[in-house]
């Protein structure tokens, strides 16, 4: 995708938005840096279509980026008649208000990538869990309080397209993410969820597992993007910051209030190994609850079957025979049944 902006210190918000649907380039109408033309699957404005210099940069920047059949989102400010004439002369395949909510704006480019046909009900519940977690994730990084109705709301969404039973669906819209923390709360919360309708938990346990999934890397949020996305191996400094990530989400819900006693213990414990091993705090064995055990499995598989620049992803037998091995960390049984959901054949 290529965003179009005149307002570059908000395309930070909506270019990590956007990336849920793949690679999202930036031109910045202020400052204008060469672009490499590439095949562009969706092209975005969001540009004051009352300006007419700024009219006249979208029609050049379009003309050097746009291939016939393109379709072309014009997001306006200002939803008067003249603006959207304007967007219709200037090409728009579709014009959406650049105030929508991040569930219309990305079910929109979710169709309109999909060639204008309506999407499937996976898809329609991966956008409403991903609107969920961009919220999450920013709330937390400006120390906000969470909102217990949009997680609802995702747990919900995500418990949903697990009735499906179409996990490889949900694997393949994750993986179309091109933000890493995204991608990865989303792909252990569907992983969680599938895990625990798989061991036929009633609908109260597995919305429990399933918000327990989708928080337990809500520290991360505290982390600089800088570290979560730098494409190799981390310093020892950085590492450590990162391994804090367990403690500042038990801190952050424990604070705020209102969550299960097992979704927060989840946050704080879900690197803790059955030996010992594990961060923040060593804990062995029967220290570890049975739910944190399923969350921990989920969120190994996880981490070894993301696609990164610097590594590729390893199948999934691959990935489970890695999980098998680690003899005396994950707890054996929970492990079989899990084979089921990631291997059902």
């Amino acid at each position: 995708m290529l965003l179009i902006t005149d307002r570059p210190e908000q395309s930070h918000k909506l270019d990590r938005l956007l990336s849920l649907w793949g690679p999202c380039a930036v031109v910045d109408l202020n400052r204008p840096v060469a672009v490499r033309p590439a095949s562009r699957h969706l092209l975005i404005s969001d540009v004051d279509l009352s300006n007419r210099a700024s009219v006249e940069a979208v029609r050049r920047t379009l003309a050097s980026h746009r291939s016939a059949g393109t379709p072309f989102l014009c997001l306006l400010r200002d939803p008067s008649p003249r603006t959207a004439v304007q967007a219709n002369a200037i090409g728009a395949s579709a014009v959406l208000s650049a105030d929508a909510p991040a569930k219309v704006l990305l079910g929109e480019v979710g169709r309109m990538l999909n060639g204008g046909g309506d999407s499937q009900p996976v898809q329609q519940q991966f956008v409403a869990a991903s609107v969920v977690v961009a919220d999450m994730l920013e709330r937390a990084a400006r120390g906000d309080a969470l909102s217990p109705a949009a997680l609802d709301g995702g747990i919900e969404a995500i418990n949903r397209a697990a009735d499906q039973r179409d996990l490889g669906a949900w694997l393949d819209m994750v993986w179309s993410h091109d933000d890493a923390t995204y991608q990865h709360c989303l792909l252990v919360a569907g992983l969680a969820a599938a895990f625990a309708e798989r061991l036929s938990f009633p609908e109260t346990a597995r919305r429990l597992v399933t918000g327990a999934a989708l928080l337990h890397d809500v520290g991360k949020a505290r982390v600089p993007l800088a570290i979560l996305h730098k494409p190799g191996a981390l310093t020892t400094e950085e590492m450590r910051i990162v391994r804090e990530h367990p403690q500042v989400g038990y801190e952050m819900l424990r604070r705020q209030g209102g969550f299960e006693r097992e979704v927060v213990d989840a946050a704080y414990s879900h690197h803790e190994y059955l030996d010992g091993s594990g961060y923040p705090r060593g804990l062995r064995a029967d220290e570890i609850s049975d739910l944190v055990r399923m969350i921990t499995i989920c969120d190994v598989y996880a981490a070894l079957i993301e696609r990164r620049s610097y590594k590729a992803p390893m199948a999934p037998e691959q990935a489970y025979g890695t999980l098998a091995a680690m003899t005396g960390k994950l707890d054996p049984d929970l492990l079989r049944a899990f084979r089921q959901v990631i291997l059902p054949n």
